[in-house]
This record gives structure tokens, C-alpha cells and sequence, in this order.
């Protein structure tokens, strides 16, 4: 067995148009079958972008990985502005928010949804889809196709312990937090879950896995859902 370890900075976008309760302007969503929303930055995200990209300037990453709608993308392209070891920014669709379907776009609907999920401890129970959309047990399945594919990128990367970016959206952030938590039965930062988690706070894990299986063995958290910077 060949065990190796891996650094994972997580990073939410900064504040997009929808993020703004009462907002008058129009929400965006992408071109395809299952629309998701696709909004830009607010003045205060971009902001916001640019003062987490001062934060880790001087943090070395051998990869920088985003999902691939515009506030997620406008945010890494801040951090790689601002850090020499970033030359390009990876888009992987995998690491998109959940999407909500016909509740996308509607603040209440989906507080309304993502409050009766908070009352559900197992959250194995919930696989309940909105229509068009994702349900929790879908975005735990497909985080964990992330795990995979993050493991393999780590592989080909020369650094024996790689440390990777990744700028992705609120609700798979949490769910990340709470998959890798089943991987560690120390350390007070998993059990965070129900922590608010800012518009471009922080998180940072080590990840032990078994290059040979390509499985994880343990995680670390050493940072969660921190926005300090933004003070």
C-alpha cells in the first residue's frame, strides 16, 4: 500500500447577484437541459475575491481547480492574479453547486427546502429530488466522484504532497465538509456543520489516501468556513 497526502484549500465564490435578498436584477442560468444559475459577481464579490486573494498569496498550490459558472470562475481567476504558483485555473463542471431545479432562483423556496433538510439527522434519508434538480444524496454521490478524479489529479502532479485549490459554491462546500468528516474520528472543525459559510471563506484539509486503491484513508481539518479576511 502506497499512502500518500494531499492539502485541499476550499474556497466559496464571492457574492453574486442572487446572493443579494431583494435584488431587482435579472438571474442568469446556463444554456442546457437543467438550468442552473450562472450569475455574475456583485461589486462587494468581486471585493470580496480580491481580498481572499491577498489571503493566499503566499500559499504555493500545484493545482487550482473551479467550477465552471462565472462567480466561482471570476473568483479563482482573483486568487490566480494574485498567486505566482497558479498559471491556469482547471474548470471542472463536478464541482458546480447543487442544483435546485425549478426552486433555482427563488430565495424562499430553496431556504424553505435546505431547512427542513437541516431537521433530518440521517441525511442518508434524503434523497428526495426538487424537480429538474439534485437531491442530497445525489450531491454526496457526485462529491464523491470529486474525491476520485481529486485523487488521480494528485497522482500525476510531481509534488509528493500536493497542495490543491478548489473555488466552488456554498451548499457542495458544506456537503464536502460533512463527506470528509466520515473519514476522521478526531478534531473538532468536523462537526461544523451547520457553521454559516461565508461568501469566499476558507477551508483547508489533509487527505491521506492509498495511491494504489486510490481510497482515502483519513482527513484533517485545519481551517473551516473562514472569513476573516472580509473583517
Amino acid at each position: 500500500m502506497a499512502d500518500k497526502q494531499l492539502t485541499l484549500v476550499c474556497v466559496r465564490h464571492g457574492q453574486a447577484d442572487h446572493n443579494v435578498e431583494g435584488t431587482t436584477k435579472v438571474m442568469q442560468f446556463t444554456d442546457e437541459e437543467n438550468p442552473v444559475l450562472d450569475t455574475d459577481l456583485t461589486d462587494v464579490g468581486r471585493k470580496q475575491a480580491e481580498m481572499v486573494a491577498k489571503r493566499l498569496t503566499k500559499q504555493k498550490f500545484d493545482c487550482a481547480i473551479s467550477s465552471d459558472l462565472k462567480r466561482a470562475k471570476d473568483t479563482a481567476n482573483a486568487v490566480a492574479l494574485e498567486n505566482d504558483s497558479v498559471e491556469t485555473v482547471e474548470e471542472w463542471k463536478v464541482v458546480r453547486e447543487r442544483r435546485l431545479g425549478i426552486f433555482e432562483g427563488s430565495y424562499e423556496l430553496c431556504h424553505a427546502q435546505l431547512k427542513v433538510e437541516e431537521g433530518i439527522e440521517d441525511k442518508e434519508l434524503l434523497t428526495w429530488r426538487i424537480p429538474k434538480g439534485e437531491s442530497l444524496m445525489d450531491l454526496s454521490e457526485r462529491i464523491n466522484k470529486f474525491l476520485h478524479q481529486l485523487i488521480k489529479q494528485a497522482e500525476i502532479l510531481p509534488s509528493t504532497n500536493s497542495s490543491i485549490l478548489v473555488v466552488s459554491h456554498g451548499l457542495f462546500l458544506k456537503e464536502l465538509h460533512r463527506v470528509l468528516s466520515s473519514f476522521s474520528d478526531t478534531g473538532p472543525l468536523f462537526g461544523m456543520a451547520d457553521v454559516y459559510y461565508p461568501n469566499t471563506g476558507v477551508a483547508q484539509y489533509s487527505i491521506w489516501f492509498d495511491s494504489d486503491k486510490e481510497e482515502i484513508l483519513r482527513t484533517e481539518c485545519q481551517v473551516y468556513a473562514c472569513g476573516e479576511h472580509d473583517k
